[in-house]
């Protein structure tokens, strides 16, 4: 696979949390030639299963999300305006006159808009460095009436995503939806390596839905699958822009990071301590090929993870594999394809050396 085409293709694909579809017809039309099993549940996630040798071989996950942040369509303003309601932690700061694509509400197609920004020469002083709350956001698609609007397919509930805007920027990409279409590439990476690769474990790839929404929609996936351990494949934002330096230690180019613990910090409770042995496993592949790892310890970031942790009757030995990430949730988040491809090398490695003889217990 080409990086740039690849993930260029992927943030292309409209697929904000709640409509995955696009994305959903994408992974299986990828997958359905070399899985063994293809499997879409009912929520929308897709497992795609690599069997393993033996009569009963152990299991692990590898797993990221298909979705991405959004707006919905709360309000169609009698003058062809449209008010919106935040889906998933997008930023109002980065809003204002950013041009966004705003769904039909079938999905079958787009008509392209701009969230309007009040004139600067009739900005107030008190406006000009404060940030426009969601409740005063509108965007303006070149309708003047409400009929206007409905004509085009749009109504209350017609899903706004960013524009695609892939672009190179030296050894990095810059694009919307790099998270986690970066994590998407790995697991299509690794279903390639596993088409010809031998590997003592079956492998399942998993593809979420809504883990910008609420964070919880994958874990009916790992209460039927139980696997005997699951890696998450998510960002993390990087902390070498001037604003952040020294905050945490994450940054661009230094390598895929293995994280050693997450936590939401406010609202519901909910994080990730990974299993010690997983992580000692992964750190022990990396060890050995030479590998650039960092390691991370983080406050504001939550996945999926911290819920598919807890799946089953006895939990499931959880890590977490995190790609550096600059200006996270914005229209131009920015990534080094090193760095993402290290990260799909690690998991290739570890998905071939994971079997039986790994040890995941606690208490010894």
């Amino acid at each position: 696979m080409d990086i740039y085409e690849e993930i260029k293709k992927l943030t292309e694909i409209s697929a904000m949390s709640g409509r995955e579809d696009r994305m959903i017809s994408y992974i299986i039309s990828r997958l359905k030639e070399s899985a063994d099993d293809l499997h879409v549940d009912k929520m929308g996630n897709v497992t795609a299963t690599y069997l393993g040798r033996g009569e009963n071989p152990p299991s692990i996950a590898y797993f990221a999300h298909m979705d991405e942040v959004g707006l919905i369509v709360k309000k169609i303003e009698d003058t062809g305006f449209l008010r919106l309601e935040r889906v998933g932690g997008i930023p109002e700061k980065v809003l204002p006159s950013e041009f966004l694509d705003v769904h039909t509400l079938d999905g079958t197609t787009s008509v392209r808009g701009v969230v309007g920004n009040t004139s600067h020469h009739l900005t107030s002083a008190e406006k000009k460095f404060s940030v426009t709350a969601i409740n005063e956001i509108y965007v303006d698609i070149g309708c003047r009436s409400k009929e206007e609007v409905f004509s085009l397919g749009v109504d209350i509930g017609s899903s706004v995503t960013y524009v695609p805007n892939f672009m190179k920027m030296g050894n990095c990409i810059v694009s919307k939806s790099l998270d986690d279409r970066m994590g998407i590439y790995t697991l299509l990476a690794l279903a390639e390596h596993l088409e010809t690769a031998e590997h003592e474990a079956t492998v399942y790839l998993i593809f979420t839905v809504q883990e910008e929404f609420n964070v919880r929609s994958s874990t009916p996936t790992f209460k039927r699958l139980e696997p005997d351990a699951a890696i998450c494949v998510d960002i993390s934002p990087a902390c070498d822009t001037p604003e952040l330096e020294g905050k945490y230690d994450m940054a661009l180019g230094k390598g895929v990071a293995i994280m050693y613990m997450n936590f939401h910090g406010r609202g519901t409770l909910g994080g990730l301590l990974p299993n010690p042995k997983l992580n000692q496993f992964l750190e022990e592949i990396a060890e050995d090929e030479l590998m650039n790892c960092q390691k991370e310890v983080v406050i504001g970031v939550i996945t999926d993870d911290a819920f598919t942790q807890l799946a089953g009757t006895e939990g499931i030995p959880m890590a977490h594999l995190s790609i550096p990430l600059r200006y996270t949730h914005s229209p131009a988040e920015a990534a080094c394809v090193k760095d993402i491809e290290d990260c799909a090398e690690l998991m290739c490695l570890s998905a071939c050396k994971f079997g039986r003889h790994v040890d995941l217990s606690r208490g010894c």
